[in-house]
């Protein structure tokens, strides 16, 4: 393998590898703004400039690929004065807003100006303002933190695929704005927020709320579709506040759809049904658990039963299903749903050009590894149903007459005709693992601690089989 020396070390790299990333393997930090791995490489800010032996001038790291016998300094006088002279340069402008940034905590220009500036600015004259316009409903734009880094537009048009992102006018007076001053059209906005290196581009839905240090950060998969990208979650007392894309070259890169990451939404929601109850007339009555699970036995009992399992659970939890269901209710039906006509994973496709898919659950192939049949409509002469979910699955339409309890997550505004409701956890309050549309095993991990009085599926189970008999289901 080629190998090349930066600040006296000798690194090994692979042909075509960029001086950033070279040194980066190595443990040498070298400072960028507007590089980013998954983007092309523009090499504008000049913060990522290193003297090269044998070359007069100093060079972009990020646009210069290691060649054999290279010898590169990163921290010479010649570099160290660049660095500071690109950092004052991009501070001119910059407001002295960290205190109220939501950037901050985060922010590469914070970072970089500890680590590389100059304590001392020679700049007296007064700072560019802009009024920004609205972006739609996702990104919130303050041009004054901008330092023309242009990853929102290369993102636009290389990984999103829409040019609606563009810099106007020039020099100091250039600004970074959409096409015509309309909304953000793109489905992956929130992506904007995070390849932004500073307070430039924020998210609305975080905008304000939390500050990034006291956010505890728990790495798992994105439950929005059958590709399972990775992911963070990020909390503060029992409350996500956000989810950011965790970097994944094989599944999801370094990318996240607004779905996905607003998905975390319907477990802190206020109808989300966090205690055992029951229907009263056209509302829900909270109730104790075990009154719930006697009330949901006599509901199937002497009734020809059918038992619907969501996609959205985890292969663990389907296993327990497995064993526990024929115990409990014979030959009952068992079927799997997730997504209306998405019934088996060759109805599964790519519902767009980057990452999403058209099933809606993220564990559909785990479930017919599992030998799962999938739902499409209930056997004649069903007179109640048993549905099981995580959260995610959409619940089928069923008809007149049909008794309904539901095991595991739901609300109030999607179940109003169901009898009882056994609150379990969603996605970001359990362990488990789920099969992508590739076979690809991933793990889901707790983030949080169940809301209310909801339990983890084996415990329903297990409370289950305690309240004496099982159901009389008719055959």
């Amino acid at each position: 393998m080629a190998k090349c020396t930066i600040d006296g070390r000798e690194v090994e790299f692979v042909a075509g590898t960029n001086l950033i990333e070279v040194a980066a393997k190595a443990g040498i930090e070298i400072p960028y703004f507007c590089y980013h791995p998954g983007l092309s490489i523009v090499a504008q800010c000049r913060m990522c400039a290193v003297e090269i032996e044998k070359m007069p001038k100093l060079q972009t790291a990020c646009s210069t690929p290691a060649t054999e016998g290279m010898v590169v300094k990163t921290r010479s006088d010649r570099v160290r004065q660049n660095q500071k002279s690109v950092m004052e340069f991009l501070l001119i402008n910059h407001p002295l807003d960290c205190p109220i940034c939501d950037k901050s905590g985060e922010c590469d220009l914070q970072d970089q100006s500890f680590k590389y500036g100059d304590p001392y600015m020679r700049y007296t004259e007064e700072r560019r303002t802009y009024l920004d316009l609205d972006m739609g409903p996702v990104i919130k734009k303050n041009m004054n933190r901008c330092i023309h880094c242009t990853r929102c537009i290369r993102f636009g048009t290389e990984v999103a695929g829409i040019h609606e992102m563009v810099a106007v006018q020039r020099g100091s007076n250039t600004e970074i704005t959409t096409v015509d001053g309309r909304p953000l059209e793109t489905d992956y906005a929130g992506n904007y927020s995070d390849v932004c290196p500073t307070g430039s581009l924020t998210l609305k839905d975080f905008r304000f709320r939390k500050r990034a240090w006291f956010l505890k950060k728990t790495p798992t998969v994105c439950e929005g579709c059958s590709r399972g990208c990775n992911m963070e979650i990020h909390q503060d007392a029992n409350v996500i506040y956000r989810c950011l894309p965790r970097t994944n070259m094989e599944v999801n890169k370094y990318w996240l759809c607004d779905e996905g990451r607003f998905n975390y939404h319907y477990v802190n929601q206020e109808d989300r049904i966090v205690l055992p109850t029951l229907q009263a007339g056209e509302s829900y009555q909270p109730t104790d658990w075990n009154q719930a699970i006697d009330q949901a036995k006599a509901v199937f009992n002497g009734k020809k039963l059918a038992i619907l399992v969501g996609t959205d659970l985890t292969n663990e939890e389907a296993i327990q299903l497995q064993t526990f269901l024929p115990k409990q209710f014979g030959n009952a039906p068992v079927f799997h749903f997730g997504t209306p006509g998405i019934a088996s994973t060759q109805d599964d496709a790519p519902a767009d050009q980057i990452l999403k898919r058209k099933s809606r659950t993220s564990n559909l192939n785990g479930f017919e590894k599992l030998g799962f049949k999938g739902f499409e409509s209930l056997p004649a002469g069903i007179e109640a149903v048993l549905v099981i979910r995580g959260g995610r699955a959409e619940i089928p339409k069923f008809a007149a007459g049909v008794k309904v309890v539901g095991l595991g997550v739901f609300h109030t505004a999607e179940n109003p005709g169901f009898e009882v409701v056994l609150p379990g956890t969603s996605f970001a309050e359990k362990d488990g693992t789920i099969v992508n549309f590739e076979g690809r095993e991933q793990k889901l991990k707790r983030s949080i601690n169940p809301r209310g009085q909801c339990k983890q599926l084996p415990e329903i189970l297990m409370m289950w089989m305690n309240r004496g008999m099982s159901a009389g289901v008719a055959s």
